[in-house]
């Protein structure tokens, strides 16, 4: 399958019914941040470049579909373009990582944004633990 731009990104956000984030100043910064919560409860973040340019590694792609936009294969993903509609996603579609970690991932352990948003859950609820467990420096 070809790699998505980051304006499909941004498409298959506004067909699935994610909401756009601006800043505490109503801008949007270099990215257009989007958040959607699922049926779960749980959240889910994504984040698009204002460039038009192709997401050109097939492992970073992997883990936007995967974990960032919670669908369960790429296809999921093509389809919604092809056909305007939502995915329907299962009752049981992967968690995102909990909004409140990835805000102590970034202000207390020091992470970017990107780099937070990148862990899967498990990763990063195994990062906060090192963190909260280390002795300080």
């Amino acid at each position: 399958m070809p790699q998505p731009t980051l304006d499909d990104i941004r498409r298959f956000c506004e067909i699935d019914g994610w909401s756009k984030k601006q800043s505490a100043r109503g801008k949007t910064g270099d990215h257009d941040r989007y958040v959607k919560r699922t049926a779960d409860g749980s959240i889910l973040r994504t984040r698009a470049s204002h460039s038009k340019d192709q997401i050109g590694d097939p492992r970073l792609w992997h883990r936007i579909w995967k974990q960032q936009l919670g669908l369960e294969s790429e296809e999921q993903f093509w389809a919604a373009l092809r056909a305007s509609s939502p995915v329907q996603r299962e009752a049981e579609a992967p968690r995102g990582t909990p909004d409140w970690l990835i805000r102590r991932l970034i202000h207390q352990v020091g992470l970017t944004e990107e780099a937070a948003l990148s862990l899967s859950p498990e990763e990063a609820a195994a990062l906060w633990e090192r963190f909260i467990t280390s002795p300080p420096e």
